[in-house]
């Protein structure tokens, strides 16, 4: 299979389940192997609160490191920010902000999309 382009989106809240450390997990395998596909990730929706500062990352982080290794930065959507009252500066410091239209613009780009 030739390198495919997939976006990875977290749309779940990081409390009471799995869907931000298993979609985190599953964003490193795709960027692993021979193929090693291009890899977005991107928090939407109540998934925003993952990018908080002061949000538990101890279950994730080893993924969070290898994704930055591996050249992938964890992206916010600015819109699910905004109606939650969430300011930039609340956001820890790997990742970065960006519009619904640019999520649009990875989305469109996507072989594939995977939500958490």
């Amino acid at each position: 299979m030739a390198q495919k382009r997939i976006l990875f989106t977290i749309n779940h809240a990081p409390v009471g389940s799995i869907h931000y450390s298993e979609g985190l997990r599953a964003a490193v395998g795709a960027t692993s192997g021979i193929d090693e596909h291009k890899v977005d990730v991107v928090y939407l929706g109540d998934g925003v609160y993952f990018a908080l500062k002061k949000a538990d990352r101890r279950d994730s982080a080893k993924y969070i490191d290898t994704l930055a290794q591996s050249g992938c930065r964890l992206k916010a959507e600015q819109e699910s920010l905004d109606s939650r009252h969430i300011a930039r500066e609340e956001l820890a410091e790997d990742v970065e902000v960006i519009s619904r239209e640019a999520v649009r613009g990875l989305a469109a780009q996507a072989d594939f999309t995977v939500d958490f």
